[in-house]
């Protein structure tokens, strides 16, 4: 089977061979970067952020032709609490396999299954992993995404017209948006961001390392912009996004204020500002399916919709009884430290130490 529309690799005198990958020095990962299936997720700026900020190794199964590689499985070997287990794009919406057929996918995910311990990955466009009946389904979300290559006229008839609505009066109500590139300016939104995940979602932030070596790898080249929506002087939501190729990626989002409808007016100006730097994408990433409200905010913008499916495989007979108990505990202390009592300090610092853990 083929991926519709790619063109078939090279595949004589190719043999799968798992290694270390540096994305910056490795020559012959350049010829593999450019294959129409990477993004962000696949990215070198996105591999050494997640990386240098949980200590993970980001390696790659590759095929190797006469100019390098011409296919790969990103994966990192993950060891701690929870056991040990191959996760192909630690702390990805998604990462597709980047190769053309099944031969590919055979020999790429054969010296990782080698391994002996559980696999999983996110695919969006790559269909071949879920064709193959040794993996099951593990879980679904959906994936949005806009179309931007289109007049601001066209883009802005586009929308639902409840979004249409929000966003007249989100600036009605004097709602404004900036544009800001600054360290500091990802630190504002990343205290709104904490805020958000425990006492919105009861779910431990990131480490603010992440945001530092996001900001470290993608702002130097313009690949990241946060947008910040102001009323009456304070921060009242944002965005944090970050540029790919030809795709501006909506990675981070919070918000305090609901009633003045800054989401609405964020997206908006995120749509604006990916057509003016000539991108041809907006992408969504994922949402979770039990979140029916994300899913109708995100519908009102989207010109397209399909579904990241996450994969999993293990040995048969396999079981890891320490991770199912880790699994429990990190669940229960994630609880008791997003209770509202908690200090902000100590939930944060629960963040840096365990957030690793969850990938």
């Amino acid at each position: 089977m083929t991926v519709p529309g790619l063109k078939r690799r090279q595949e004589a005198a190719c043999r799968a061979v798992p290694r270390l990958i540096e994305p910056d020095r490795d020559a012959s990962w350049a010829a593999v970067a450019d294959h129409p299936l990477t993004g962000l997720f696949s990215s070198a700026p996105w591999a050494r952020a997640v990386a240098g900020t949980y200590g993970f190794t980001i390696s790659a199964a590759v095929q190797e032709g006469a100019d390098g590689a011409t296919s790969a499985l990103l994966f990192s070997h993950v060891s701690d609490l929870r056991g040990d287990r191959i996760v192909c794009g630690p702390f990805c919406d998604y990462c597709d396999p980047l190769l053309d057929d099944s031969a590919a996918w055979e020999d790429l995910v054969a010296p990782l299954m080698a391994l002996g311990i559980p696999i999983t990955l996110r695919c969006l466009r790559n269909t071949i992993p879920a064709q193959d009946r040794r993996f099951s389904f593990a879980g679904r979300a959906a994936w949005h995404g806009i179309h931007l290559a289109r007049p601001e006229a066209e883009l802005w008839q586009g929308l639902d017209g409840s979004a249409r609505q929000n966003v007249r009066k989100a600036q009605r109500l004097g709602v404004t948006v900036r544009e800001g590139r600054s360290l500091e300016d990802v630190r504002t939104f990343f205290d709104m961001h904490c805020h958000v995940r425990k006492t919105k979602y009861r779910l431990l932030p990131q480490p603010f390392a992440l945001f530092e070596a996001l900001h470290a790898n993608f702002a130097p080249e313009d690949r990241l912009c946060v947008m910040l929506a102001e009323c009456n002087g304070a921060v009242v939501a944002g965005i944090l996004f970050l540029i790919w190729r030809d795709t501006l990626y909506y990675k981070f989002n919070a918000s305090t204020d609901r009633q003045t409808c800054p989401n609405d007016l964020l997206v908006w100006e995120g749509i604006r500002f990916g057509q003016r730097r000539g991108l041809m994408r907006f992408d969504f990433g994922a949402s979770d399916y039990v979140q029916p409200g994300l899913l109708r905010y995100k519908r009102k913008f989207a010109t397209e919709e399909s579904e990241i499916l996450r994969l999993r495989w293990q040995p048969p007979g396999y079981a890891d009884p320490r991770a199912e108990q880790a699994g429990f505990a990190l669940s229960r202390m994630t609880q008791l430290l997003t209770e509202p009592g908690v200090p902000d300090v100590i939930t944060r610092a629960a963040g840096e130490a365990f957030y690793a853990q969850f990938c």
